[in-house]
C-alpha cells in the first residue's frame, strides 16, 4: 500500500478552469498543481485533480495555497474532497 493511502488525512482537488480567464485552461490546471508540489504533500492523479496527503494540519494548511493559486489563475471552481484515516484523531466535539 502507497505511503499517502495510510496519511491521517487525503484531501483531493479537482480544479475547473474558466475558458474565458485570461489564462489558458491548462495553464489554470499546472498552476494549482505547482502550487501542490511545492507542499511536498503532492501525489499523481488525473489531468484536473491534485491529490494531497499527509497529518492533518500539514494537509489543511497545504489547502489553501492551492485554492489561492488555481483562483489567481481564472479558475472556476476546485471541488475538494477530504478524508480522515480511520485511526486518525478526530476534530473535537463541540
Amino acid at each position: 500500500m502507497p505511503a499517502y493511502e495510510r496519511a491521517e488525512l487525503t484531501a483531493e482537488l479537482t480544479v475547473t478552469p474558466d475558458d474565458r480567464a485570461e489564462k489558458s485552461p491548462g495553464e489554470q490546471v499546472a498552476v494549482a498543481k505547482e502550487a501542490a508540489g511545492g507542499t511536498g504533500l503532492a501525489h499523481e492523479a488525473g489531468p484536473e485533480t491534485i491529490n494531497l496527503a499527509g497529518g492533518r494540519a500539514e494537509v489543511l494548511d497545504a489547502l489553501r495555497p492551492v485554492f489561492e493559486a488555481a483562483f489567481d489563475a481564472g479558475a472556476k471552481s476546485v471541488e475538494v474532497k477530504v478524508e480522515a484515516e480511520d485511526d486518525a484523531d478526530r476534530f473535537p466535539e463541540g
